[in-house]
This record gives structure tokens, sequence and C-alpha cells, in this order.
């Protein structure tokens, strides 16, 4: 009976996590993001093939299901979000079932709202990251069942979770390598899984040589190594069991191949490969120049090394009375509550929170590549499912590169607590008072300072940012800044009353104000820097609109020059400044 309590318990917390999720479903915007989505949306419900007739960001599969969505419940960018709520609440579960299977009922359902914290709330947005890491956690579910049960129906179902992840965006290809990596792991035929440790490492470097620095190094390429040599050193002599995980890898990539296949028909059938390959592996090759931002000190890594140290054998071997362990947890908690109050002003105690978070990201594949290679006393299936979640999580860190900005490390944070939960389980002692005050740190933490701010200061300094007003536009009903509520409404109440049946030119990177005001952009394209040294004529294409909006403040193209903007003054004579555009007419 008591246990049937704690089991409806856990459920219980895992609603409230959802109901804390649904306070920040309509909540804040990066404005070109949600123009991006949308107008790739609009494109897709208007038979458009991405990156033919519009040069879609990423492989397009996502902008498939942003039109279903349009269509299903009309064209609004909230409409976006309950996709992806309904998805991540089907997730939040799958995480408390994964959580399960390494803790308690309480203690799984608080780790889960603990993965929550460090994740979605900072940014709910359908964007194609979310999706993916979705997929990698979908993986790794499907993985365990299969290390459990045998079945090969679950080594496709993840299969299928991979090829779904590189359908919504090309770093879904991570999620496929390190499913690949996790089936062969002590098992595949030692010439395959050297030869895999040897491509994923090769890989990895070939994406990174763009940009080698000693942080990427650290952060990104090392856990990835880790994992790769110890794929490498595993192995059982038993061929029937090589066999079997030859066979559950390459059904995997068959079935991550079904929904790229189905991507591909309509470029293959209408001879359009060229600008699908263009679209996806040149034109991104621009946002290494355009958006690209290098990550933190290298330094903060060594953050990162006690915390480790708590999911780390040596934690196992505390044992305390009761009252000793009354003792420090109590002590603890007061230290770590008055380091949360103290981040609210000082930057050195925000980052030791964010930066102890990251690093400890980064240093577990290594720490666990190292404890799997030493040790030998624990179960098989065990360490085939440790191997799973940190090689997850090495690999879809990568994800943080080019663009390191504090919310790509959002997007891996809850496989770094998959990771850590199972390393705890198998390693320590979950009754370390320092464990436990810890992880419940990080979650107080992650409520009070992360999910109160937003993009500009997250993983930063402590700043709350108040979405207060109602965007309250045909095409977007979300909680934005005031400023920005009164500038895009002007904006559009201006294009509405001089555009007549022109035709409307916005930028640079300005999808936003196409979607808000029901108008596509003549170009298909959603960022001025995409179009750099195309043939067309910028003064020309400026000057064909009826209505011209200029973003003054563009976040990753430059804006027009001096004499292209004095030139479009001197056509379009009207104008009104709106916060950082400026909207002229004739």
């Amino acid at each position: 009976m008591r246990r049937d309590r704690r089991e409806i318990a856990g459920w219980l917390l895992v609603g409230i996590s959802l109901l804390y999720l649904w306070m920040f479903m309509p909540r804040g915007w990066v404005p070109h993001d949600e123009g991006m989505l949308g107008q790739s949306a609009e494109h897709i419900l208007l038979g458009h093939l991405p990156h033919v007739d519009y040069q879609e960001p990423y492989t397009g599969g996502l902008s498939l299901l942003h039109a279903a969505a349009f269509k299903v419940f009309g064209v609004d960018l909230v409409h976006l979000r309950w996709i992806l709520f309904a998805a991540f609440a089907a997730i939040q579960l799958l995480i408390y079932v994964i959580l399960r299977r390494f803790l308690e009922p309480i203690g799984a359902a608080l780790v889960a709202m603990l993965s929550l914290t460090w994740s979605f709330p900072n940014y709910f947005a359908s964007l194609p990251s979310w999706w993916v890491l979705l997929c990698a956690i979908v993986c790794v579910w499907a993985f365990i069942r299969y290390t459990e049960t045998g079945s090969l129906r679950f080594a496709a179902a993840a299969g299928l979770a991979a090829g779904l992840s590189i359908a919504f965006k090309q770093t879904g290809l991570y999620i496929l390598v390190a499913l690949v990596m996790a089936f062969l792991y002590g098992r595949g035929h030692r010439v395959v899984r050297i030869a895999t440790a040897l491509g994923s490492t090769c890989l990895a470097m070939a994406i990174l040589k763009i940009r080698m620095t000693s942080t990427e190094s650290v952060y990104l390429l090392v856990p990835i190594v880790a994992c790769g040599i110890l794929l490498g050193a595993s192995g059982e002599s038993d061929s029937d069991r090589g066999q079997d995980a030859h066979r559950a890898a390459a059904l995997a990539v068959l079935c991550a191949s079904l929904p790229l296949v189905a991507c591909l028909i309509p470029y293959l059938t209408g001879g359009r490969l060229e600008p699908l390959l263009n679209g996806l592996f040149i034109l991104p090759q621009k946002r290494l120049q355009f958006a690209s931002l290098p990550m933190t000190q290298v330094g903060y890594i060594l953050l990162g090394v006690p915390c480790v140290a708590l999911v780390l054998p040596i934690a196992r071997r505390i044992h305390l009375t009761a009252m000793q362990f009354v003792v420090a947890l109590t002590g603890l908690s007061v230290v770590a509550a008055i380091a949360i109050v103290v981040s609210f002003d000082r930057y050195a105690a925000y980052q030791l929170f964010w930066q102890s978070g990251r690093a400890f990201a980064a240093l577990l594949p290594v720490a666990v590549s190292w404890l799997l290679a030493v040790r030998s006393d624990f179960d098989k299936k065990q360490r085939r499912i440790l191997f799973c979640a940190t090689a997850m999580l090495a690999w879809a860190s990568l994800v943080q590169f080019p663009f390191s900005g504090a919310i790509y490390f959002c997007y891996a944070a809850p496989l770094a607590v998959i990771a850590g939960a199972a390393c705890a389980r198998y390693f320590s002692n979950l009754r370390n008072p320092a464990l436990l005050v810890w992880c419940a740190s990080l979650a107080v933490f992650a409520v009070l300072t992360m999910n109160r701010g937003y993009l500009d200061s997250l993983g930063a300094w402590h700043q709350p940012i108040a979405f207060d007003t109602r965007l309250d536009m045909p095409r977007g009903h979300l909680n934005v800044r005031a400023e920005e509520a009164q500038t895009y409404r002007r904006v559009a109440e201006l294009v509405a009353e001089h555009i007549g049946r022109g035709r409307l030119i916005a930028g640079p990177d300005s999808p936003e104000v196409y979607f808000l005001v029901d108008r596509l952009s003549r170009t298909g394209t959603f960022f001025d820097f995409f179009a750099d040294g195309e043939d067309e004529d910028e003064e020309a294409l400026w000057l064909r609109g009826r209505v011209v909006v200029l973003n003054q403040r563009p976040q990753f193209s430059t804006v027009p020059s001096q004499q292209l903007a004095a030139r479009i003054r001197a056509q379009f004579p009207y104008g009104e400044a709106v916060g950082r555009f400026e909207v002229r007419w004739r």
C-alpha cells in the first residue's frame, strides 16, 4: 500500500511539472525565430517545396508538422506551441518512466522536474532543436526497452525516432551516431566497433575543425572521443551476441532512413536534388560567419569536477548516521539557499550554478567511460544502458556548436540529468546529502533565476523579464514585452494602411513582419545573409515594393548601406519610425 501511494505521488508530481510548463507556453518570443517558423509553414500550405521555393533553414520536416498544425487549428504562432507542449507532455512522462529504473517514484518525479526547469521554460518555441531533444529521449527509452527485452521492435522504434530527428534538423545525425554506437557497445564485432569509433571521432573532428578552440575541444570533442575509445575497447567473444548487435544497429539505420526517403521523394521525382543539397550543406556554412558564438572560458570546466564526484563510486563510501545525515543536509541546504539568494545580484554566484551544470554534462561521459573501462563488477545490461545515456549526451551536446548561446545547452540538459541519475544509481550513494542538496539547488536556481529571465541573460546573470502584454494580433497570440507589442501592432497598421495591392519589402532579417501582416517574402529568404552573393541587384529589390520596412537592428545580417538607405528614403518619401523599424511608403 505504501508503495502504491508513492507511485501515485510520483505521477502527481509529474502532472504538477506539466502544469508548471503550461504557464510558459505563450511566454516570450524571439521575433525572427517565430517569423521563420510561421513563414516556413505557410510556404508548405501553399504547396511550396523547402529549399526549392524558399530557403528553409533546416531539413524541412518540422515545417510539414507546423503546416499541419496551421491547417487543423488555424494560422497562429501559439498553435505551434500547442503541438510542442503536447509532445513534451508525452516525453516528460517518458523521462519519468526512464528515471524510475534508477530512482524511487518521488525521487524520479523530482529529478524529472529538474530536467524540465533546465530546458523548455527557458525558451518555449517550437524550434527544431527541441524536437531533436525529444527524439533523443525516445531513442534512450527505446534502447533501454530493447536491452531489457531483446525485442527488435524497440530497435526499430529507436531508429525511427533518430530518423525523425534528422528530418527536423541536420544535427539529428548526432542522435543516430550515438544510437549506433550504443547498439554496438560490448557486443559488436571488434572490427566493426573500432571502425565505428574511428568514424564517429573523425566526424566530430570534421564538424569542429572550423573553430577548434581549447574550450570546444574540452566541452564537446573530449566526451565524444572518450565514448569512442570505450566503444572500440569493449567487446565479448560471443559471436551470436555480435550478430544480434549488428542486426539491431542495421535495423535502426534502416528505420532511420524511412523518414528521410519520404522527404526525398519530391526532390527525386522532380529532379531538384541540387537546391536540396545546397540548402542542407552549402547555405548552413554561412551561419559560421553571421550566426556563430564561441563557448565560455575553458577554466569553468573545473566547476564540474566536484559535481561529477558526487555520482562516482567515491561517494558510496560515505556512511552517515541518521543524525549526521540530518545535520549535513540542513547545513548544506542553508549554504545552498544563501548561494541562490546571492546569485540574484552577484555574477560569480550565478556562474557557480550555471557553469557547474554545463561542466557536469561535459565531464560525465569522460568519467563514465573511464569507470566502464576499469570496472566489470555490475550487470552488463546496466553497462549498456549507462553507455547509451552518456553517448547520447556527448553527441547531443554537439548542438552547442557553432553557436554556443546558453539556450543551446538547454537543448541537451535533460540528457545530462538522465545520464547523471543512471550513474548515481549504479555507482554512488543516493542518500548522499551533498548530492541531494546539489540537485535541489539546481532546480530552485532554475525556477528562481533561469525561468524568470530570457535568452539575453540566460547563463550570464539574473535578470527577470516580464512578458506581460498580449501581442494580440490575428496571427500571434503570445505574451511579449509591452514595447514589442506596440511596435508590431503599429507596423502592421501602417502596412495595412498603405500597402493596397502592392508588394511589401521588409528586412534585414524580418520574417516576423511578413508573417504578422499576412504577406510572403518575394525572395523566399528569411535571413538576408543567406542571399549574399546572388545576382539580383540589392537596390532594385528594395525599390520594387509599395511599402518598405527597414530593420535598423537586425540580429545577424548587416543593415543597408547609408547610400542605399538614402535612396530608399528618396523613393519612399513618407515614413514613420516605429521602435527598431522604419516604415516607408509612397
